[in-house]
């Protein structure tokens, strides 16, 4: 024979009741988690948009033009140094009387060098291709050289004076920035070149402080992609080239076909944005580096932190939501199943437990009883002794009531003076043995606290569960065994005999 299923409990439904509302918290909850991260997120792609556009188009080109101009004002003096050197009537007139006496030209530079802090002086003969230097260190210029080429490419050049940066044969190959000045006889014919030469540690300088103050990182480069400097290697680098660079080698060609331009680009390490310039008197492009991830790293804090305060604002009003709404489904819950009178669970309550108990004996064969209980003469009590002496009388009874049932029986308030008890569990017999314990403890309990003396009966009238019953025919019988026991005198038992 097959085992029969339990029987749902009462209180499986508040376990579905306090499950939905959790579901119903844990969803509210997720939506708006949800909809403060969303907004967040989108808040914060909109902020690094725009942070993007700034550190692009302004702070980039900012910087890109600042270190423009501190290279034109560190060139300015050299510039000036060569172009007084070049009218000096001393170099000129020295090369047009045949360059007799090179102690002379040697000594001029010696003095050019010393007075000026250059690291070096020099001058060039167009004449004779004489290469005079202040340390004496003279030799001659020869158009197949490489290393000379640069010569003939001053005399090319329209402007007055050309710039260029190479290695200082005469010091140890140091790179040098060379400002070359044209210097004409008084017919403005070309008889040679002087100029001074400045190591790249000035321009190193501004590529370090670049790196330090701000977070940058500035290459200097040829127009042949050659990396000349950069701020995180040093200087010299000419086995370096951009077009090789991670990241930076898939734009090279664009960087170098134009003057001046902004870029983003990915390499290992994140996403980096990118400012080129062509600084003409350098011959060298300017390029400078910020990493995208350390700009935005302030405003992904700021994201996360954001999140942070918002999830736990959230989640604490979900708690405080979640506290009220239980406190209201309890209160509404109480409203719903107690009489406020008694404190006695209301007729709704007894509706669902005894169409359960009719239905668990259907199924499984358990016994049940039923009693009906009603106050004797309790009009009197009101007429005579007002309502509130009535009120007070139903709550003695249900106090009573309560101390003389067992834990598992349901004593519920029918309706006016009567109260309803069903008894799990019971056949008839031990129903009317409990019915009559209930009534004797009734009569005998005072009404009043001081007790004045006065008491009060019950008539109850009581049956059991049977085959083919629904909650009407049970009722009926309860009500007809009542009706029985109060035309019999009150203040007694009766059962129901079919």
């Amino acid at each position: 024979m097959a085992r029969p299923k339990a029987q749902p409990q009462p209180h499986e439904g508040i376990i579905a009741r306090v499950s939905l509302r959790t579901r119903l918290i844990l969803v509210v909850v997720a939506l708006l988690l949800g909809g403060f991260a969303g907004t967040s997120l989108i808040s914060y792609e909109t902020s690094a948009r725009a942070l993007r556009r700034v550190i692009l188009h302004r702070e980039l080109p900012l910087t890109g033009s600042n270190i423009y101009s501190e290279i034109q004002a560190d060139l300015v003096r050299p510039v000036l140094i060569s172009s007084q050197m070049a009218t000096d009537t001393f170099v000129k007139d020295w090369l047009l009387e045949g360059e007799k006496h090179p102690t002379q030209i040697t000594r001029y530079l010696a003095a050019i060098q010393a007075r000026y802090h250059v690291t070096t002086a020099y001058l060039i003969s167009a004449k004779t291709l004489r290469y005079y230097h202040f340390l004496g260190n003279d030799r001659t210029l020869s158009p197949t050289n490489p290393d000379d080429v640069w010569f003939w490419n001053v005399q090319a050049v329209k402007a007055p004076y050309d710039i260029n940066i190479d290695y200082d044969e005469a010091a140890n190959r140091t790179l040098t920035i060379f400002v070359n000045y044209k210097v004409f006889d008084y017919q403005g014919r070309f008889i040679g070149v002087t100029g001074v030469g400045l190591t790249v540690d000035t321009v190193k300088r501004i590529v370090e402080s670049y790196r330090n103050d701000f977070q940058r990182n500035v290459y200097f480069v040829k127009p042949d992609g050659t990396i000349m400097l950069e701020s995180a290697r040093g200087a010299g680098l000419p086995d370096g080239n951009i077009r090789v660079l991670p990241g930076i080698r898939a734009i090279a060609p664009a960087i170098l076909s134009q003057k001046e331009g902004q870029f983003s680009y990915r390499r290992p390490g994140g996403t980096y944005l990118l400012e080129t310039r062509f600084i003409p008197q350098l011959g060298w492009y300017v390029m400078v580096e910020r990493s995208e991830g350390a700009a935005l790293s302030g405003l992904w804090h700021s994201f996360i932190a954001n999140l942070i305060i918002g999830a736990a604002i959230i989640l604490l009003t979900a708690g405080a939501v979640a506290y009220v709404i239980s406190a209201y489904q309890r209160r509404l819950e109480v409203m719903a199943t107690i009489d406020p009178l008694t404190g006695l669970c209301n007729r709704q309550v007894f509706d669902l437990a005894i169409a359960r108990a009719i239905a668990s004996r259907r199924r499984f064969g358990g016994p049940f009883a039923l009693m009906l209980l009603d106050v004797d003469r309790f009009k009197e009590v009101n007429d005579t002794l007002g309502h509130l002496r009535g009120d007070v009388v139903l709550k003695r009874i249900a106090m009573v009531a309560g101390k003389n049932l067992r834990g598992t029986d349901l004593i519920c308030r029918w309706g006016g003076e009567e109260l309803v008890v069903l008894a799990y569990d019971c056949t008839l017999a031990d129903a009317a043995r409990m019915a009559e314990g209930l009534r004797t403890a009734i009569a005998e309990a005072p009404m009043q606290e001081p007790d004045d003396g006065s008491r009060i009966t019950v008539s109850i009238g009581i049956t059991d569960g049977r085959a083919g019953d629904d909650v009407d025919a049970v009722l009926h019988r309860a009500d007809r065994a009542l009706y029985a026991a109060k035309a019999a005198g009150r203040n007694r038992v009766m059962a129901a005999s079919a």
